[in-house]
C-alpha cells in the first residue's frame, strides 16, 4: 500500500466518521438534547477539519467551529 493509498483510506474512515457525528447531531437535536447536539456538531467539524489538514490544507473555519479535542 502506497503513502498515497494509505492516505486517502485515513481520509475516507475520517469523512465516514464525520457524517456519522452530523447524523448524529440532528437526532440529537431531535430528541431535545441541545448540548449533546452541539458536541457531536463540534466533532463533526474536528473531523472535517482533520480530513483538510491530511489532504495538505488548512480549514482555519472548520477548526474553529470543532474547538479543542
Amino acid at each position: 500500500m502506497t503513502n498515497h493509498t494509505l492516505r486517502l483510506a485515513i481520509c475516507r474512515n475520517i469523512a465516514a466518521r464525520a457524517h456519522l457525528a452530523d447524523a448524529e447531531s440532528m437526532a440529537l437535536r431531535e430528541a431535545g438534547h441541545c448540548d449533546a447536539a452541539a458536541t457531536a456538531r463540534r466533532r463533526y467539524w474536528r473531523e472535517t477539519a482533520a480530513v483538510a489538514l491530511l489532504s495538505g490544507h488548512r480549514w482555519p473555519e472548520a477548526e474553529r467551529l470543532g474547538g479543542v479535542a
